[in-house]
């Protein structure tokens, strides 16, 4: 069942590649639209698979007004200084979403994610805590 603290077993995250094993390191960190926490942005980890994942979960106050937005996932890199497995979707209302698998378990990393609304001037990003 999807949810907020993140499922690897959800259809979206095998949708993905995230393997079974995937779970949460660092914190959790927030995008907000002016005062409004609009989603929640994490990063995880696989042992067997040796790769992190971006995830965002969209909170359901914000979907409940039927924007059409904008998403990007994926986990920063800050030894590479670039955003690696990042994931797109474009004009979506999705609540759950995933990075592809990053080869970045020896680089210092956060989860990093960001929403964009049509007509809206900015983005609506956070990115979690350094894990080194």
């Amino acid at each position: 069942m999807p949810s907020e603290t993140g499922n690897p077993l959800t259809a979206r995250a095998q949708a993905a590649g995230v393997c079974s094993d995937a779970y949460q390191i660092g914190t959790t960190s927030y995008a907000y639209r002016g005062t409004e926490k609009i989603a929640s942005v994490k990063q995880f980890y696989s042992p067997a698979c040796k790769e992190n994942y971006g995830y965002v979960w969209v909170w359901k106050s914000f979907l409940d007004k039927d924007i059409t937005f904008d998403l990007q996932v994926g986990v920063w890199s800050y030894d590479r200084e670039s955003l690696i497995g990042a994931r797109h979707e474009f004009g979506t209302h999705h609540q759950e979403f995933w990075g592809n698998g990053a080869d970045t378990v020896n680089d210092c990393t956060s989860g990093d994610g960001a929403l964009t609304i049509t007509g809206e001037q900015g983005t609506y990003a956070a990115r979690t805590s350094k894990r080194c």
